[in-house]
């Protein structure tokens, strides 16, 4: 029996080889330095980071369909969108990177202190403000105040 998955059928993750390149692209490597440094081609990065940012744009879309959240800003090539969750009517973002993975976080002031997630929360969104080099001049904010300064930042870079 064949079965249907309509638009879901399609989504494939990036290959480790995709994402390793397209990490350097979003840490501001250009092509040619990545292509020098792996002793590949320019057209090969370009092929990969090609496919690489069309298969992280299908993974945000259809994790924000899965999460019936409308985007209103994408960038595959930040890993990141941003939108509005019709489950919860507020600002949802969904993020994707190496070390994380494909996250989603909804806009809230929740209380950090009394919730059981707070530890896995804080390093999850710790990990993202590294990975993309963002200046953080408080460590010891709390996971949401830390949401807060990693969305507006990636907004920037994308508006």
């Amino acid at each position: 029996m064949v079965t249907s998955f309509g638009k879901y059928h399609g989504l494939k993750y990036p290959t480790s080889t995709q994402v390793e390149i397209w990490f350097l692209k979003r840490n501001a490597l250009s092509g040619r330095k990545i292509a020098k440094q792996k002793a590949v081609t320019p057209a090969f990065i370009s092929k990969t980071l090609k496919e690489a940012n069309k298969r992280i744009k299908v993974l945000l879309e259809s994790t924000a369909k899965a999460s019936k959240i409308t985007l209103d800003l994408i960038s595959p090539e930040l890993g990141f969108a941003r939108g509005n969750s019709h489950i919860f009517n507020i600002t949802a973002y969904i993020t994707f990177s190496p070390e994380n993975n494909i996250q989603v976080w909804y806009e809230h002031k929740g209380d950090c202190a009394n919730c059981e997630e707070y530890t896995h929360c804080r390093s999850v969104l710790l990990r993202e403000i590294k990975e993309r080099n963002i200046k953080l001049e408080n460590p010891q904010l709390r996971p949401t105040d830390l949401g807060d300064l990693l969305f507006r930042k990636l907004e920037e870079m994308v508006e």
